[in-house]
């Protein structure tokens, strides 16, 4: 077992992936990473996300993730791959920077309004979060609108290629 529920929606599962429990036997698994991360989808995303094409390239990208963060697999509720990730990375104990990708057939389908909404109701009765960080590229509109609809505030930043947005759980 990789991952075990962490939270649930209306139509999505999301768990906790225990990368340790990840082999090279999960060929199930770390195609799906290698579908999911496709060009179209990685494109704005740091260079360990890039030129994902085989089970070894997923393996690795997937230890580089769980060394950084926790990572969350979400999945529709009946089926069991994933058909997206949610990264939390921890600054502080009460600040965190989130970031997500859904598979480019789950775009524009209301999924990531769903995870993230489900996923700030859960942090709020189960972690001691205060703030959430999000950073989404400047040509992310679809990103910055759901980020602003769902009361994340534009913030300064320091990269001309990304605009980096707070949830703060104490206002």
């Amino acid at each position: 077992m990789y991952s075990e529920t962490s939270f649930s929606t209306e139509r999505l599962q999301v768990g906790k992936v225990f990368c340790e429990d990840v082999s090279k036997q999960d060929f199930g698994f770390l195609l799906r990473i290698v579908e999911l991360l496709r060009p179209a989808v990685v494109e704005a995303l740091p260079p360990h996300f890039q030129h994902i094409n085989n089970e070894k390239d997923a393996l690795q990208w997937l230890n580089t993730l769980c060394s950084e963060s926790q990572l969350f697999a979400v999945s529709i509720n009946d089926q069991a791959l994933p058909i997206g990730f949610l990264f939390v990375h921890e600054q502080r104990k009460s600040t965190v920077h989130i970031g997500y990708l859904l598979g480019e057939a789950y775009w524009r389908q209301g999924f990531a309004s769903e995870l993230l909404s489900g996923f700030i109701k859960w942090a709020k009765q189960h972690t001691a979060y205060c703030c959430l960080v999000a950073g989404v590229n400047v040509e992310n509109q679809v990103s910055q609108r759901l980020l602003l609809k769902l009361g994340f505030v534009l913030q300064a930043s320091r990269d001309a290629n990304t605009q980096t947005y707070h949830y703060d759980y104490r206002l």
